[in-house]
């Protein structure tokens, strides 16, 4: 069996996949990822939707002055464009909007690199969680965390998009421990929550690894 690292999010420029890696994958039974394959959108758009209230519900006034603003010089969006996307919307979903926008038509996806391959050799996909529990770690986070999670980036885009670089190229260069280094000095709201975000989650797939390894050959890819 083997353990591979992804990067949910990353540039072409970046994107790691030699032929050795897609051998490794075509030989195995099984691919186990953090989710047992791409979500139903449907599925998904339950969990990121807000079941009462406004996304504006979690701001000031003068906060969400600051998101407009922001919305337009960053994702070119309009006020009534904005509103129409994230009214009804959760906190995370501006940020992960945003990220969407910024690197659109420039990323791959190892998730859908690996789950294309294993379709293709015919090979069982299993998940370590599910994206109800996924999202449930947004959910545990209070108003407060929530609404600065989207601040900090309002306040400071370039810095999280050079973040994301950085953490980009030490992965390309497989500098494991640099890469750890940098996300548990990193500062702001979710750097703040890796125990709840990285440790516990690591600390539950460990009996289910120690299962998939034991029944089949398994290719298991989990990352960032």
């Amino acid at each position: 069996s083997y353990l591979f690292g992804t990067m949910h999010l990353i540039e072409k420029k970046y994107f790691f996949f030699p032929e050795k890696l897609k051998k490794l994958v075509e030989k195995s039974e099984q691919l186990v990822m953090e989710l047992p394959g791409i979500p139903d959108q449907k599925e998904a758009l339950s969990y990121i939707q807000l079941k009462e209230g406004s996304f504006y519900d979690f701001f000031t006034p003068e906060q969400g002055d600051s998101i407009m603003k922001w919305a337009y010089a960053e994702l070119h969006m309009n006020d009534a464009q904005f509103r129409g996307v994230m009214t009804k919307m959760k906190p995370f979903v501006a940020v992960q909007l945003a990220t969407q926008l910024h690197f659109l038509g420039k990323t791959e996806s190892y998730e859908v690199t690996l789950e294309r391959i294993a379709k293709e050799n015919k090979l069982l996909i299993t998940g370590l969680e599910t994206i109800g529990e996924q999202m449930s770690l947004f959910d545990a986070m209070s108003k407060t965390e929530q609404s600065e999670m989207v601040m900090e980036l309002v306040r400071k885009p370039k810095e999280q998009y050079d973040l994301t670089e950085e953490m980009e190229q030490l992965y390309v260069r497989q500098h494991v421990d640099s890469l750890y280094q940098l996300i548990v000095s990193s500062e702001g709201t979710i750097a703040s929550e890796n125990t709840r975000f990285i440790d516990n989650r690591n600390s539950a797939w460990i009996p289910k690894i120690e299962k998939a390894i034991n029944d089949k050959g398994s290719f298991i890819a989990v990352g960032a």
